[in-house]
């Protein structure tokens, strides 16, 4: 390709779409044309520097699987809407999140705006049927089958709530995911989560961190777990709230030239603790990695995904959008992140231990943990929790490492003696497996509230039906 048509191509690149982090399918049946012309832009543009001699393949998928590149796909028409829906993560439904508990399917969470949302349905309602089919016995996927359709199609959902059961009438829609939630968790401290990074995360991650500060922020925690990625300037845009002047990261091209990302923006007057786990990934990483490195940050988790590679979409003349990895980055120290992920400051199992922990390094104290219906809600903050706690002959038992981590307890465990310990302070408690206080179910040691409201001050619980509710602080 001569100059003038490289220039050409760059410029079109940088003013139809940004670089990306993440990943999708690859396109079959694609044209003569189509493979040669992807196979040009493979040689020009790929990190490899692939010779020609090296995409001799007929097929386009023999082609770009040859580069051993996962990140590197072509997408047809059809595929690269779907894509692009998915990293905007809209999609069309009802807008409910489902969690199954003892046989049972449960409404999580109702998406906001949704059809569900103005229907009248509400998180920890049971999903009963729909079209005059029953849900008993059914997985979650299996609901989440019969629920699909076009968009403009009606479902009749039946559900059942306080042990009487209501039919909804739900058109179904394009909903938008909620790329940014947030909440106050106490006094000061703050949460928000990011789900991904789209093309407009960067504006509202700004937005409703200001109404934060409006409510007296004093610390934050930034949940990017399970957040795969998206686009890098949102994550250039969302780095620059917090760092004045410096890099998101150093990327490197195929010929090992740095074109370092450049973050222009401010100061904040309080701590970040961001939460992280194997599925942070991409954009994920990028962000986590600069705010760790500038020690605006301390991470909290388990260690990230470890892709470090940037594509860039690239639109094919002859039809589809070809997502082509085209550098490497590492962090602003010059951490490498491919294929090795960020490690947390404190590392922590269980999703949420991790939300306690990175509360109490922000400064939280008081917790209260509702369990119930599949749900576990931390201070507000809700997530999928099947079993946390659970009730026997009128009894609750809570699991072990979850409760340890509610009142503040190191806990241990002496594989010669069999016994557990909790120490707070100079309060130790050591306890044997065979306690009549505790149960072993599906692999996980629960214990007696009762005992831990015996042994701990300030551990106090109340319990209802078929929820508890748990506090210490």
């Amino acid at each position: 390709m001569n100059l003038i048509k490289k220039m050409r191509l760059t410029l079109v690149l940088l003013l139809t779409m940004a670089m990306l982090l993440v990943g999708a399918p690859v396109a079959l049946g694609a044209t003569e044309d189509q493979i040669e012309e992807v196979r040009s832009l493979l040689e020009q543009y790929h990190l490899s520097k692939p010779e020609d001699t090296a995409l001799t393949n007929k097929e386009m998928e023999d082609m770009v699987d040859s580069l051993h590149d996962p990140y590197t796909k072509y997408f047809d028409d059809d595929q690269w809407n779907s894509f692009n829906s998915s990293l905007e993560q809209t999609f069309v439904g009802v807008g409910i999140v489902m969690i199954e508990e003892r046989g049972v399917v449960y409404v999580e969470d109702v998406i906001p705006d949704s059809p569900a949302e103005k229907a009248g349905i509400l998180p920890g309602d049971e999903l009963v049927g729909a079209d005059a089919k029953s849900f008993k016995g059914k997985t979650t996927l299996e609901i989440q089958s019969e629920l699909r359709g076009k968009e403009g199609t009606v479902v009749n959902l039946s559900v059942s709530r306080g042990g009487k059961t209501l039919k909804f009438k739900v058109t179904r829609k394009s909903v938008q995911l909620p790329v940014v939630t947030t909440k106050m968790l106490d006094k000061g401290v703050g949460y928000l989560a990011l789900s991904g990074f789209t093309l407009e995360a960067g504006k509202v991650f700004k937005q409703k961190l200001e109404e934060l500060e409006k409510n007296g922020l004093t610390s934050l925690v930034l949940d990017l777990r399970d957040n795969g990625g998206g686009y890098v300037n949102a994550a250039q845009e969302i780095a620059g709230l917090f760092v004045k002047e410096g890099i998101l990261a150093h990327m490197r091209d195929r010929e090992g030239v740095d074109q370092p990302l450049d973050i222009s923006g401010s100061t904040k007057p309080y701590s970040v603790v961001v939460l992280v786990n194997g599925n942070s990934a991409s954009a994920s990483e990028l962000l986590s990695g600069a705010l760790q490195d500038y020690g605006v940050a301390k991470l909290v988790g388990t260690k990230t995904y470890g892709k470090g590679v940037v594509q860039s979409l690239i639109p094919v003349k002859s039809g589809g959008m070809l997502k082509v990895t085209i550098q490497e980055y590492y962090t602003p120290t010059g951490r490498k992140v491919d294929k090795v992920g960020l490690t947390p400051d404190l590392v922590v199992n269980g999703v949420a231990e991790q939300l306690i922990g990175a509360y109490r390094l922000a400064g939280g104290q008081k917790l209260t943990v509702t369990s119930g219906k599949g749900v576990l809600t931390i201070n507000g903050v809700r997530m999928a929790q099947p079993g946390a706690a659970w009730q026997e002959n009128n009894v609750w038992y809570v699991n072990l490492k979850l409760a340890s981590a509610l009142i503040g307890a190191k806990l241990t465990y002496n594989s010669k003696s069999h016994t557990y310990t909790l120490t707070k302070g100079t309060q130790v408690q050591t306890f044997t497996t065979n306690d009549s206080h505790l149960r072993i179910k599906e692999g996980q040691t629960n214990i007696d509230v009762r005992l831990l409201k015996k042994w701990f001050a300030g551990f106090t619980y109340s319990a209802g039906t078929d929820t508890i509710k748990l506090m210490a602080g």
